[in-house]
């Protein structure tokens, strides 16, 4: 059996560029405390069929949190790949 990765790159929403942009793309500004169990908007899903959001399961580093995307299972991710909602 051989394993996939997920292998992307981090493309910033198209136009998100301030506060005014990101309260339109249903982030929280201010931000809240990122804690596990918090819910969070995906900028860019893993897949073009999954859900763009994901419950933080644990954090991992200083900058990476584990997450479960509903029908995707766990994913790792990096804080500038999502924001809260």
């Amino acid at each position: 059996m051989q394993l996939q990765t997920d292998i992307r790159t981090w493309q910033p929403p198209a136009g998100i560029t301030s506060d005014r942009d990101r309260e339109r793309f249903g982030c929280a500004v201010p931000a809240p405390k990122l804690a596990p169990h918090l819910w969070v908007r995906l900028f860019n899903p893993p897949t073009a069929f999954s859900f763009d959001e994901a419950r933080l399961l644990c954090q991992h580093s200083e900058d990476k949190w584990l997450a479960w995307i509903p029908d995707h299972g766990e994913i790792l991710l990096n804080t500038n790949e999502f924001c809260a909602t």
